[in-house]
């Protein structure tokens, strides 16, 4: 940072907001100072880019000091509870898009308001050696502009950045799916060969299984990608009898796990109204997460029957207990991730985050239906879910 050098003392004490306004150039000065001390790429930002909306919202700012507020307002201000209007862009909110175009870090971008606020501060203080109260009230409200400015700053940033990763991952099932129609097929060809050896058999079925699982990998991500941009998951129900859709399913999980022992009960009546292939996607889920979790080579059972108005269905497995801690995040891959990073690098590998869980979770209430678990030493774990027989 360029070496500072103090403004000149006013002959008249001013109020902050008058100060900010005629001390711009000294303000911007070491604003933009400061920017290029972080800044990611070297030089290569000129003091334009560098200075980019940091006046405009210094002269918001200064407004803002001198708007009366009610104490509700300005304890909202503080705490960035105060929703900026709908239409154009606050300054606030252009200058975090454009710090991340330019390559900016979250924790680069608050560094530049933690030193705006700093510099003005230090400015007006060095000016007024004897403050009085409505000094004290102009960098009260200095602040909560400041705080409210970060707040717009920080939500445009994650919006944009969470917004790009979902477009990401768009993109890379986009992608996937043509190669992955491809192993699928060639599998199949393989298969179907009357001359193929037994081995060439056995690796086909493989493949054909592999390429299978890395598609529901991928169609999970891309609906985990939807649910976490506030949209639902999309179905469409028809008239579905569940016993075949679960016999299908069950047949299909010992193909892919033939060390398990995966049984099927069913019991009633099991038409119901529901997106057949959503609903394959949430139990196919669920019945992997029993294999995943369960101890080695012990049985898992899938349970399906008629009560009432539902349809139920249990998938239970004799794997480690869940704890209570775990049972809280169990349908939440970020909580989960969090909780992973907590542990050592070493275990963090080995942690599932539970993304097939939290689709499942999804699909079934897009039904209206619901999921939950129990686990125990003695009984092993189950999931349960409940769908309602009607649309």
């Amino acid at each position: 940072m360029a070496v500072w050098c103090a403004p000149r003392i006013l002959e008249t004490d001013i109020k902050l907001s008058e100060f900010i306004i005629h001390e711009m150039p000294a303000i911007l000065q070491e604003w933009e100072d400061f920017a290029r001390t972080i800044q990611p790429y070297g030089e290569q930002i000129d003091a334009t880019k560098l200075r980019d909306h940091a006046e405009e919202m210094l002269r918001a700012i200064a407004i803002d000091i001198d708007t009366p507020q009610s104490a509700t307002e300005g304890a909202d201000k503080s705490q960035g509870l105060i929703k900026p209007e709908t239409g154009a862009d606050t300054a606030p909110q252009t200058h975090a898009s454009t710090r991340l175009a330019a390559g900016y870090s979250i924790t680069q971008l608050l560094a530049e308001y933690r030193a705006l606020r700093a510099s003005v501060l230090r400015l007006w203080t060095h000016n007024n050696q004897a403050a009085g109260p409505l000094e004290f009230e102009g960098m009260l409200r200095f602040n909560e502009a400041i705080d409210q400015a970060i707040s717009e700053s920080v939500a445009r940033y994650s919006a944009t950045v969470h917004e790009s990763q979902n477009l990401f991952l768009a993109i890379i099932g986009h992608d996937v799916r043509t190669p992955i129609g491809a192993i699928n097929m060639g599998a199949e060809v393989l298969l179907r060969d009357a001359s193929a050896s037994i081995k060439t058999l056995k690796v086909a079925s493989r493949i054909l299984n592999s390429a299978k699982r890395v598609g529901d990998i991928v169609r999970d991500l891309l609906d985990f990608a939807t649910t976490t941009t506030g949209g639902d998951i999309p179905i469409t129900p028809t008239r579905t009898d569940l016993e075949a859709t679960c016999q299908n399913l069950v047949d299909e999980a010992r193909t892919f796990y033939p060390e398990y022992a995966i049984s099927l009960s069913t019991h009633g009546d099991l038409e119901i109204t529901v997106d057949e292939a959503r609903i394959c996607q949430a139990l196919s889920n669920l019945i992997a997460n029993a294999v995943q979790h369960g101890g080695d080579n012990t049985p898992i059972s899938v349970v399906v029957r008629r009560e009432e108005a539902h349809i139920v269905w249990s998938i239970h497995n004799e794997g480690p207990t869940i704890s209570n801690a775990d049972m809280e995040i169990l349908f939440d891959p970020a909580r989960r991730y969090a909780l992973a990073t907590t542990l050592s690098s070493r275990a963090l590998p080995n942690r599932h985050l539970g993304l097939g869980l939290f689709v499942s979770r999804e699909i079934i209430k897009a039904h209206g239906g619901s999921i939950h678990a129990v686990s125990s030493d003695d009984d092993g774990t189950t999931f349960t879910v409940r769908l309602p027989i009607a649309a």
